[in-house]
């Protein structure tokens, strides 16, 4: 929870008492005022108290996509960030199954917000062809020239190779940007830019627009592939992300708030690579950059000197204290592990070989061994998961996978994709006050 007071300071101080003796018209407005700042501070030391339990409230990380659909998520000081780009939370069957075994305490202290499920997505709804998709992405651009380009040179080469992008949701429209992969109108963005879109339109360098199909869209690295029915279109040159190093300049193109200031160029450094952080709950590598990204340039490119795509701009970092500001934090997704992804979405509409165990979790503040804590507890189990087979239930919490303490879910999503599909794990649960080891084996997530 985002708190708006600065640390150290609330909305109440500490009354005078009254100088009169005896209880007279002033005495008795004397007890009702001691008694609202009475309250106030009670409430006040709640707040502060909430605080220091939750010591990610000191910044705000904005996506950089569609601005109107963005939710705003906290970094947490000393922790990795964490970033949240979604606007609808997945509530959990919260219906309370038949057991009459004592379960830990949830009653004392309200519940984190609803994590994310782990368990896959149906199928796209959409019928969409893929006959050509393999040759396509076989031809997409790779080059490692080495030769610098002025930012002019840069702007010439790479700018018709991106695309903005204005999405419809039930929630209002957003904006974003996108990069041209092929000719044939094979689009790579951000999977938070076209989340829950029910139209998305794709405005192409010279203006003219498109309406586009999702071909595929994964979540947990936030990459998206779209289409559009176009030919000869200028499509991007890709870089070698791996080959980069701090230091060297790094150039973004897109949309910032919106397609009124389309097709902008920002220009700074490459801050620092192999930066780790957490997006909707998914831990990332990323590149760090001061290039300025601001809402709308999501999905856009991140280019080298010599005009080679080697990031997908993602996210930047805000701070939400008055007394103090975070600037030029930015960061983009490698570009070599957002083209394999990106080659599966419009290959197959998912990315293959990914584990899953078929549970929806939270992280609940319980009482677990007499301490209240932050814990991740199983809201819900899917029928015929592994999960289920395995004997996992509603309201067992996590302690464990693999010998690995799980402490939030993005720790076990962490843990969880270091696996692969038919690997054999142990997860150790808290289960009415005993703790059980539960042995299972992960299948293949099927979107």
């Amino acid at each position: 929870m985002n708190q708006n007071y600065p640390y150290g300071q609330g909305p109440y101080y500490q009354p005078q008492p009254p100088k009169k003796k005896g209880i007279g018209t002033g005495g008795i407005i004397a007890i009702i005022l001691v008694s609202c700042f009475a309250l106030m501070l009670l409430i006040g030391s709640a707040v502060v108290g909430n605080l220091l339990l939750n010591p990610d409230s000191r910044f705000s990380i904005y996506g950089s996509g569609s601005s109107q659909n963005e939710n705003r998520s906290t970094a947490e000081e000393g922790r990795r960030p964490n970033f949240d780009f979604d606007d609808e939370e997945k509530q959990p069957d919260t219906e309370k199954q038949p057991d009459t075994e004592k379960q830990p305490d949830t009653e004392k202290r309200p519940e984190k917000d609803t994590e994310r499920e782990t368990a896959p997505e149906k199928e796209p709804e959409t019928d969409v062809d893929r006959s050509d998709a393999e040759k396509a992405m076989d031809d997409v651009s790779r080059e490692d020239s080495g030769k610098a380009l002025s930012t002019k040179e840069i702007y010439k080469k790479a700018a018709p190779s991106v695309v903005g992008i204005v999405v419809a949701t039930r929630q209002g429209t957003g904006s974003g940007s996108g990069i041209v992969m092929t000719a044939e109108g094979y689009i790579l963005t951000n999977a938070h830019v076209v989340a829950d879109a029910i139209s998305i339109t794709v405005t192409t360098y010279d203006g003219e627009e498109y309406p586009a199909t999702i071909l595929g869209s994964d979540e947990s690295t936030d990459v998206a592939v779209i289409r559009i029915d176009a030919s000869g279109l200028k499509a991007a040159t890709f870089g070698d992300s791996d080959a980069i190093e701090v230091g060297e300049d790094a150039i973004a193109i897109g949309n910032p708030l919106g397609l009124e200031l389309s097709f902008t160029i920002t220009k700074g450094i490459v801050s620092a690579i192999n930066r780790n952080i957490t997006i909707n709950n998914y831990s990332m590598t990323v590149i760090q950059t001061d290039a300025s990204i601001n809402p709308g340039n999501s999905g856009g490119p991140l280019l080298n000197d010599a005009g080679e795509v080697i990031g997908i701009t993602s996210a930047k970092i805000m701070s939400d204290y008055s007394t103090g500001t975070v600037e030029g934090i930015g960061f983009a997704i490698p570009i070599n592990s957002a083209l394999d992804v990106a080659r599966d979405l419009a290959v197959y509409g998912r990315v293959t070989g990914r584990p899953y165990l078929g549970i929806m979790v939270q992280t609940q503040y319980i009482n677990v061994d007499d301490g209240y804590a932050y814990h991740v507890v199983i809201v819900s189990v899917e029928e015929d998961s592994p999960a289920e087979k395995a004997g996992l239930r509603k309201d067992d919490v996590i302690l464990s996978f693999n010998g690995v303490e799980i402490k939030q879910t993005s720790d076990l999503l962490a843990e969880r994709d270091k696996c692969s599909p038919g690997d054999t794990v142990t997860i150790r649960v808290l289960r009415n006050g005993r703790t059980v080891d539960v042995t299972l084996t992960l299948a293949e997530a099927q979107s």
